[in-house]
């Protein structure tokens, strides 16, 4: 794999401030193969409008990962099949039976996910985790190690980063971003996660959605120079060898 682009393209963040944001999250994952949209926000009109700012073509998107089925995360999700329904969308194996309806009415096809799954070229779901929220995560496969991708983080960000770990003993962590879902009076709580993440040897952090304004700050001083200011817009690329 050559290089790696991980765009956030729908966020209650901002990053580039000619983009619209929204409560919710999605980013476009590009290899030198493959481009897939993971989530899609709370609101069609602002991801196609970003989409169409960042000058991303709909169809070179073949696939969609789903985190979970909250409205934050799946609102967007007709809007762009009404443009590209050439896509497979996988969700996570307890999405609603009306929600996989609607995805085959736009025309698209569904693949359910339980376990660990290969999406395409070096890119894989951590499977459905448990938690308050049934969820999946993404991880890309990179030299540098891993690339975790979440949404909201409901069944825990330590917790995920130890089952894709698990998944992968022999890579490393480079970068964990997307929703940490930790609350701003959970002051002790941000603190032993952003610890446990360290002990993990994850590299580098690029929260943003639902992580909290207490929870960006502690993570910006603990990580220094690998803490990744992110929001709608925010474009990371990952060379071969970086």
């Amino acid at each position: 794999m050559g290089k790696v682009i991980l765009q956030v393209v729908f966020d209650n963040l901002s990053y580039l401030p000619e983009l619209k944001t929204a409560w919710g999250y999605s980013c476009i994952v590009e290899t030198d193969s493959d481009t897939i949209l993971f989530d899609a926000g709370s609101d069609g009109e602002i991801l196609l409008h970003n989409l169409t700012k960042l000058k991303i073509d709909l169809k070179s998107i073949s696939a969609m990962v789903i985190s979970h089925e909250h409205w934050d995360h799946v609102g967007g999700l007709c809007a762009f099949l009404q443009k590209n329904s050439n896509v497979t969308v996988y969700v996570p194996f307890s999405f609603s039976a009306e929600g996989e309806n609607e995805i085959f009415r736009m025309g698209a096809k569904v693949t359910r996910v339980k376990n660990k799954l290969q999406i395409a070229e070096k890119i894989y779901s951590l499977g459905e985790l448990p938690g308050s929220v049934l969820e999946q995560s993404l991880i890309v496969d990179i030299p540098e190690g891993m690339v975790i991708l979440t949404g909201c983080a409901h069944p825990g960000i330590v917790k995920i980063v130890e089952n894709a770990k698990s998944l992968f003993p022999q890579k490393s962590v480079f970068l964990v971003m997307g929703g940490f879902h930790l609350k701003d009076n959970a002051i002790y709580q941000i603190r032993e996660v952003a610890d446990q993440l360290k002990q993990l040897g994850v590299q580098k952090v690029a929260p943003s959605h639902c992580s909290g304004n207490f929870a960006l700050k502690y993570f910006a001083s603990g990580f220094g120079n690998n803490f990744i200011n992110s929001g709608v817009g925010k474009k990371i690329e990952i060379q071969k060898g970086q």
